[in-house]
């Protein structure tokens, strides 16, 4: 199970940039764009796999011998913990897409990390940023509507990013 342990704190796209990408010019809505921006970016996160804003995250899985982390680029390893107690006998591959750490052990694992391009928005690349704005604006015009299908333009953009499991 994937835990943020601190929401980001900030949003890769702005109020402003998605009013200006959206092409509203009033404050009535503010709210529900920031909502659509938020929905935006946790819908690209759990479809890339990653984590656009850097911020501490938590997984926990039950014994296995390596540990893929649902998120990436992993920045740090913060705390493992297996059975409650903290351990540091373990190898842990970063670079790795998804990152991967390795041991034996058949007890519930905890794992703290620190995920993500960075802190800034402007860390996180644009072809990502593009994708939110055009999730966004696909939220903006359908709202009250069943969720789509990832459109295939934000697929395009985002395909580079994704990280895939074996």
């Amino acid at each position: 199970m994937l835990t943020d342990l601190s929401a980001p704190p900030r949003e890769p796209i702005s109020r402003d940039e998605a009013k200006l990408f959206l092409r509203i010019d009033h404050d009535e809505e503010n709210d529900l764009i920031d909502m659509l921006i938020r929905s935006a970016r946790e819908r690209l996160e759990a479809y890339l796999n990653v984590a656009m804003i850097t911020r501490p995250l938590r997984y926990e899985t039950q014994g296995v011998e390596d540990i893929k982390l649902p998120r990436w680029p992993v920045i740090a390893i913060d705390q493992v913990e297996v059975g409650g107690q903290v351990v540091t006998d373990y190898r842990a591959d970063l670079r790795c897409r998804p990152a991967v750490l390795s041991f034996a052990l058949d007890k519930l694992v905890t794992v703290d990390f620190t995920a993500g391009y960075g802190p800034a928005a402007d860390d996180v690349p644009a072809p990502l940023r593009q994708a939110m704005l055009l999730l966004l604006s696909q939220g903006y015009e359908s709202r009250g509507d069943a969720p789509e299908a990832i459109p295939l333009m934000v697929d395009a953009l985002t395909l580079p990013y994704k990280v895939v499991g074996l």
